[in-house]
């Protein structure tokens, strides 16, 4: 990064910190608004809710967030119950449940990187050794579950060529692999850099693909609503974006504090590659390559339907345009 840009980069933040206190002198004098934030996993990913948590972000812009972790497996249908009003999630858990017809959308996106990557065990060495042995994976639908899918297919294999066996998140898979419960596994930081330490096989990775990774969704009959309360949830995040790059030290603080992870190099790591290239969005938009590159995935696998579907179907920007304002 240049001298201009990273001064460029901590005016832009001071700004915005400088705009939050006003604000939140403005909110501190109102009873806060409580917002249920659900997330799926203690990954990476999620690190702008948690870090939101750590700067005040959410106080500042009047909002008493309650941050819950819920199974990804009931999430979506959590969500429409309205028993939380958003969930940080990836869209291979949202694509299918809206072509499904469920009424929801992302109203912002967090991250816009896929972080995916396969891993046997040591004395597995090629794609060929893995033919007809055991793949841990998540149910169909999921992250992990697409991620898999797609390293799978990278390194010229069906699902059909192995056992896939669901097993749950990363950190699952993770144990699993490290026992030897299954040949391998497709895993996200700060897993994947653990089983590399660890000197399991890194087959293939998926950091090329187009992915709109973790983003904010809400029932779109709540958008309109809910305005003002989106709005300054948005706020903070974007607050936090900008955070997680400017000062390194709090974002893997917040790392080894929410995934508990307490390896320096694994946290060095994780932190190196979710800023080279960024994974984080400082503008909070809904990746439409992103989007479209599951799509196109999601068309010739599992969801033929999908190829009709556009991006702009999966996400609304009422709340993203206020906040350009």
């Amino acid at each position: 990064m240049s001298r201009f840009a990273a001064v460029s980069y901590s005016m832009v933040w001071l700004l915005v910190f400088l705009t939050g206190d006003v604000r939140g002198a403005e909110r501190s004098r109102e009873q806060p608004q409580t917002i249920r934030i659900a997330y799926v996993s203690p990954v990476t990913t999620m690190a702008p809710i948690w870090i939101a948590t750590e700067i005040g972000a959410y106080q500042r812009e009047g909002l008493d967030a309650k941050i819950i972790y819920i199974d990804a497996r009931i999430a979506i249908a959590a969500l429409v119950a309205g028993e939380v009003d958003s969930v940080v999630i990836s869209a291979p858990s949202v694509i299918p449940p809206v072509l499904s017809g469920a009424n929801i959308a992302f109203i912002a996106g967090l991250h816009s990187k896929m972080i995916f990557s396969f891993h046997a065990q040591p004395d597995i060495q090629s794609p060929a050794q893995l033919r007809g042995k055991i793949v841990g994976t998540n149910r169909p639908g999921t992250p992990a579950d697409y991620g898999n899918r797609v390293a799978l297919a990278k390194m010229g294999l069906k699902p059909a060529d192995v056992q896939l066996r669901p097993l749950g998140s990363s950190g699952v898979m993770w144990q699993a692999l490290q026992t030897r419960q299954i040949a391998g596994a497709t895993l996200a930081p700060p897993y994947s850099f653990r089983a590399d330490t660890e000197k399991f096989s890194r087959l293939v990775d998926t950091y090329d693909r187009p992915y709109q990774n973790t983003g904010v969704v809400v029932r779109r009959d709540r958008i309109h609503a809910m305005a003002d309360m989106w709005l300054r949830l948005l706020r903070a995040l974007r607050q936090a974006n900008l955070r997680f790059y400017e000062d390194p030290k709090l974002a893997m603080f917040v790392l080894k504090k929410y995934t508990q992870q307490s390896d320096p190099d694994v946290l060095q790591k994780t932190y190196e590659f979710e800023s080279n290239p960024p994974g984080f969005t400082k503008d909070l938009k809904v990746s439409d390559t992103g989007l479209q590159g599951i799509l196109d995935f999601l068309s010739t696998t599992v969801r033929p339907e999908a190829a009709k579907a556009s991006p702009k179907d999966f996400y609304d920007t009422t709340i993203l345009d206020r906040l350009e304002k």
